[in-house]
C-alpha cells in the first residue's frame, strides 16, 4: 500500500472502533445540583463531562470552569465569592450547550478537526442519542501509531 493510500485510509475511516462506550463514561444530568456536579467532576479528576437528559440526548457539557463562571455571574461581580448557594442551582443553569456531539460513523479527519480545541467530543447516533465519547488522546495515539508504522516501513526499505 502506498504512503498516500495509507494516509487516505487513516483519515477516511470511521471513528466507530475508537469510541469509548457510554457505559464507561462519567456523565451528569441537567436536573442535578451544581454542587453534585462539582463533586462528581472533582472526585473523578476530570475537568468536564457530558450532560445527558432523560431522553438519553446530549444537552451539552459541564465543566468546573462553567460552574465557577456561573457562580461568579450570580454573585454579580462581588469580591466576596459565595459558594453557599451552589446547591440551589441546577446543571442546566450552567452547562455549555454548544457541544452536542458528532455522529458515530463520522470519518476520522472530521473528528480530528473537531477535537483540535477540546479534549473529547460526545458521540451520538442518528436519532441524537448519546452513545459515548471520542477523546483527543485516542485520536492522537492513532496518528502516532500511523506515523510510527510509516517510519518503520520506510526504514525497512532502506535496509
Amino acid at each position: 500500500m502506498s504512503q498516500d493510500t495509507q494516509s487516505e485510509f487513516l483519515f477516511s475511516r470511521t471513528i466507530t472502533p475508537l469510541i469509548i462506550p457510554k457505559e464507561k463514561v462519567v456523565v451528569v444530568y441537567p436536573q442535578w445540583s451544581l454542587e453534585r456536579a462539582l463533586l462528581v467532576l472533582t472526585r473523578q479528576g476530570t475537568n468536564s463531562v457530558p450532560v445527558i437528559n432523560d431522553s438519553d440526548q446530549v444537552e451539552g457539557l459541564i465543566s468546573k470552569t462553567d460552574i465557577l463562571d456561573f457562580l461568579m455571574k450570580k454573585s454579580q461581580g462581588d469580591d466576596d465569592f459565595d459558594f453557599t448557594g451552589i446547591a440551589n442551582y441546577k446543571v442546566s443553569d450552567a452547562l455549555n450547550p454548544i457541544h452536542t456531539g458528532i455522529l458515530a460513523d463520522s470519518i476520522f479527519s472530521f473528528a480530528f478537526e473537531v477535537l483540535v480545541n477540546q479534549s473529547y467530543v460526545p458521540i451520538i447516533d442518528i436519532k441524537g442519542k448519546f452513545v459515548g465519547i471520542l477523546t483527543r488522546k485516542v485520536m492522537m495515539e492513532k496518528v502516532i501509531e500511523f506515523f510510527k508504522e510509516e517510519y518503520l516501513q520506510a526504514f525497512a526499505k532502506q535496509i
